[in-house]
């Protein structure tokens, strides 16, 4: 396996690859663009090794993530100054590459073939859930510390890595407005309750009964891009979402 500064990876017997995600010298793991490509790199290895059946992506820190490190998004507007200056005819399609990074990797990861669950033992917000919202399985701990949320608005940005779209066609959607109108956060219950997560277990059993869901022979394809999906609520067309 190859080494990579982020993140461990050991697969077990079972072909089920746990990938370990612990940023060195930072209390809490956050997105940046190294993040990123270590993650894009991942992806490929585990859809190239034929023995891994799927992926467990957990946290080595008592926290899951943070989400999206907010330098990133001054980054990208300081790229377009750059780019500007440079070549203005390509500098917005610059910037649309640059911030839809997150959305595009995620979408990837979602529709690699092989299916991933999202391990979450403590906070996990923002682009951190986003990208758990993109793995097939999502299980919580019940510890008190797990809080799940896309606290964006609270900063004055919306989610930008499909939350947006994932949330809504979870929960219903007046649920998924309230989670991204007010950023709140919630318990790993509440979260199963909207159809966020998938199971909620004691934290010793976290590893085990993300393994498990792959066991059980989880399917590596969203609820979304199965043919006849219908949005939970009848989607926008019902008179209670247009009341909404």
């Amino acid at each position: 396996m190859s080494a990579y500064k982020n993140f461990t990876i050991e697969t077990d017997a079972d072909g089920i690859a746990l990938v370990t995600w612990d940023m060195p010298n930072k209390s809490m793991n956050v997105f940046t663009v190294e993040v990123m490509d270590e993650l894009d790199r991942i992806i490929d290895q585990v859809v190239a090794d034929a023995a891994v059946k799927g992926v467990v992506i957990t946290s080595g820190k008592s926290s899951f993530s943070g989400g999206a490190d907010l330098s990133m998004i001054k980054a990208s507007f300081d790229l377009l100054k750059d780019a500007q200056a440079a070549d203005p005819a390509t500098a917005v399609q610059k910037l649309f590459e640059t911030t839809g990074r997150m959305t595009w990797l995620f979408r990837k990861l979602e529709t690699c073939g092989k299916p991933w669950v999202s391990a979450i033992n403590g906070t996990c917000m923002g682009g951190a859930f986003e990208m758990s919202l993109a793995c097939h399985g999502r299980v919580a701990s019940n510890a008190k510390s797990v809080k799940i949320a896309l606290p964006e608005v609270k900063v004055g940005i919306f989610p930008g890595a499909g939350g947006t779209q994932r949330v809504p066609r979870l929960a219903n959607a007046q649920d998924a407005l309230q989670m991204m109108t007010t950023g709140s956060s919630l318990t790993g219950a509440r979260a199963k309750a909207m159809n966020l997560v998938h199971q909620v277990v004691e934290p010793d059993q976290l590893i085990p009964a993300a393994k498990q869901m792959i066991k059980d022979g989880l399917k590596p394809v969203q609820p979304w891009d199965e043919k006849g999906f219908k949005a939970p609520g009848g989607g926008i067309w019902t008179p209670a979402s247009a009341q909404l």
